[in-house]
């Protein structure tokens, strides 16, 4: 792929989705990506993969365990596996892979850093082959976002951690403060699991998302949860 192609995914294909976009869509684009999805993101500077696994590792060693090898865990749109080789480095051994896109699952497998790949949509419907409470934390970074996963998925992020543990994601800086055209809902959501006491906010910070993009994907929020 021509890189006027790898750039197009940044410059306009996922410009392109939006609260509405359909799982499909999303699966699409993310398999014509795949081969080359981490050679573009690393021109762009995407950095949040390299960010974010640091803050969740700190309270999930705080809250949960000193020793995360004893931890099941799941990359909640793992994508080729960038995150899950950072969370490799930082001890983590039994971490499962989920993703929409079957190829960015493939990628991710020729990195020996995963136990299991599930190929699914984070959505309203409960995943199939992950029962309720089966993970000691969940990271996912960079996929609740505009057009990727909806509010409502929260929801089934919960269902498949157990009490105590550690949830842990980005959201960007426009889905996160509602300044975008579209509203997206996730801090209404947010807020409504901490009302009725499903989870409690650890902590939520400005952290680095992307080094040679616009200024509105350059930072991103940290968000770092603890399962009541």
């Amino acid at each position: 792929m021509a890189k006027a192609e790898e750039d197009r995914f940044y410059s306009e294909r996922l410009l392109t989705l939006n609260p509405r976009s359909t799982d499909e869509y999303v699966k699409g684009i993310y398999d014509e990506w795949a081969d080359t999805y981490d050679k573009s993101t690393a021109e762009a500077g995407y950095i949040a993969y390299k960010t974010c696994p640091p803050i969740f590792d700190q309270f999930v060693r705080e809250n949960f365990s000193s020793n995360p090898s004893k931890l099941r865990i799941l990359d909640a749109g793992a994508g080729t596996g960038i995150v899950g080789k950072v969370l490799q480095n930082l001890g983590y051994t039994n971490v499962d892979a989920l993703d929409i896109s079957q190829k960015m699952l493939d990628e991710a497998k020729k990195l020996n850093v995963y136990k299991e790949f599930i190929c699914a949509p984070l959505s309203a419907e409960p995943i199939a082959e992950i029962a309720t409470n089966q993970y000691d934390g969940l990271i996912c970074i960079g996929t609740l976002t505009i057009g990727h996963v909806k509010p409502v998925a929260l929801d089934e992020i919960l269902r498949i951690v157990k009490p105590g543990g550690i949830i842990g994601f980005t959201l960007r800086r426009d889905a996160y403060e509602e300044s975008g055209p579209e509203k997206c809902g996730y801090r209404e959501k947010m807020s409504e699991m901490e009302t009725s006491k499903k989870w409690k906010l650890l902590r939520c910070e400005f952290i680095d998302y992307h080094l040679n993009v616009d200024e509105l994907r350059a930072k991103c929020y940290s968000l770092m949860y603890q399962v009541l």
